[in-house]
């Protein structure tokens, strides 16, 4: 019986364990941190805080070229480009601060994100 308890005592904290690996990888970052890491990041789900800017993105940001549609996000500590619409109108939504959820991606040694979830922070 002790066996038992202590296999499942060591089961239970395991998972514990695993749980607080994945609220690790997605720990709220900034641009300029997605980008010095991105090479460790690739892969992993993101959380990010940063301003929509639709297709209106400063010059200085790296564009990936993933599709003809990609938007981007800036905060302040730099820039970078989305897959696509990001789930959100480049037009309309342009200029919100955007809280998102985010898988890290890289092409040609740009880093850029697949926005798995979006919510409008203000």
């Amino acid at each position: 019986m002790k066996k038992h308890t202590a296999l499942a005592l060591f089961l239970t904290l395991s998972l514990f364990s695993c749980a607080s690996v994945e609220r690790k990888e997605t720990e709220k970052l900034s641009i300029k941190t997605l980008n010095e890491k991105c090479k460790e990041l690739v892969g992993k789900k993101v959380k990010l805080s940063a301003k929509y800017m639709g297709w209106k993105c400063p010059q200085n940001c790296k564009n990936p070229g993933i599709t003809r549609s990609d938007t981007c996000f800036v905060d302040s500590s730099g820039c970078i480009y989305a897959e696509g619409l990001a789930g959100l109108d480049p037009l309309i939504d342009k200029g919100k601060i955007i809280s998102l959820e985010a898988l890290v991606k890289e092409k040609r040694g740009i880093c850029y994100l697949e926005v798995l979830k979006e919510d409008e922070v203000r």
